[in-house]
Formats: structure tokens, C-alpha cells, sequence
């Protein structure tokens, strides 16, 4: 093909490249099972599924389920240790805790305020009270931010529940 593009001829190329181009495909439930399935098997998370391919996590869920696989639940003991050290547990750390390959530790710093935070409410403060008096002797919180009354009280009660489970 010959074109007139203001001056001599050129030679118009219709070869293109394909790396040029995105592949599409549908997003049907076996192509989902093909893709995350084996990402699954190597002990991936759902959310880590999620984050390589940009499928959502509740479309993984579905596929796997769907397909027959059983999903790993690290919480009611049924994951192989394998399983266990590369899975994200969901929600926050607790405080005065930290995750190390899959296993809830002590964490020695925060621990120290923790039994600050038990012994004022011992005394009979209220969380108001405690996280007023925390922020006045400049105590940070785990994220560097003013202490908030709910989050005294939050690491009060998990205190309380591991008592009782002791």
C-alpha cells in the first residue's frame, strides 16, 4: 500500500508487534481456577493472589471454592505449617505483639506499656483517664499517634481474655 503523506511515497508496515498489545481474556471460573489455583498451591494468601494478579479476593475465594479446592483456615488449625508461615492473618496486631514466621511473640517494648496500661486500671482509672495520662507523659502509640480512650480499652480486655485462657 502506497500513501501520500506531504511528499514521496512511504511505505505504510501493517506487521505489528504483539507484545504491543494487552492480552485480554475472559474472566470466566475455570480461567480464574487456572491462574490462581497454582498460586494457591505455592502458598500464597488470597490477598496475595489479589495483589499479583489484580483479581478481587472474593472472585479468587469464589473460583477456588467452586472448582472443589479446599481453602486453607489457619485459624481452626487444618493448614499445613507450610501454609501456616506464609499466611496473612487478617485484623491488627495485637498490642504488646508481633508476628514473627506465622507465630504470635511477645513484643518487649510494648509490653512495658502494656503493664503500665494494666496497673492504672488496676488503680481504678477509666480508659479516658489512662489515655489522657499516657499522651501527658508523651508515650507514644504503636503509630506514633495521640492514645485514643477505644484502644486502651481494646488492649485491656485482650489482656483480660488471655488471662482466662491461661
Amino acid at each position: 500500500m502506497v500513501t501520500e503523506i506531504g511528499g514521496p511515497s512511504h511505505w505504510i508496515n501493517e506487521h505489528h508487534n504483539y507484545h504491543d498489545f494487552i492480552e485480554l481474556s475472559p474472566r470466566t471460573q475455570s480461567r480464574i481456577y487456572e491462574k490462581c489455583a497454582p498460586l494457591y498451591e505455592k502458598g500464597l494468601s488470597i490477598r496475595d493472589i489479589e495483589a499479583t494478579t489484580g483479581i478481587p479476593k472474593s472472585t479468587v475465594r469464589e473460583a477456588l471454592t467452586k472448582s472443589g479446592m479446599s481453602l486453607r483456615n489457619p485459624l481452626n488449625g487444618n493448614a499445613r505449617h507450610i501454609d501456616r508461615l506464609h499466611t496473612k492473618r487478617g485484623g491488627h496486631t495485637p498490642y504488646g505483639y508481633a508476628y514473627l514466621d506465622g507465630q504470635l511473640l511477645i513484643d518487649p517494648k510494648e509490653q512495658i506499656i502494656v503493664r503500665k496500661i494494666l496497673k492504672l486500671h488496676q488503680s481504678g482509672m477509666s480508659g479516658n483517664a489512662i489515655a489522657t495520662e499516657l499522651n501527658n507523659q508523651k508515650i507514644p502509640s504503636r503509630t506514633g499517634k495521640t492514645w485514643r480512650p477505644c484502644v486502651v480499652r481494646r488492649i485491656i480486655k485482650a489482656n483480660q481474655t488471655m488471662k482466662t485462657k491461661k
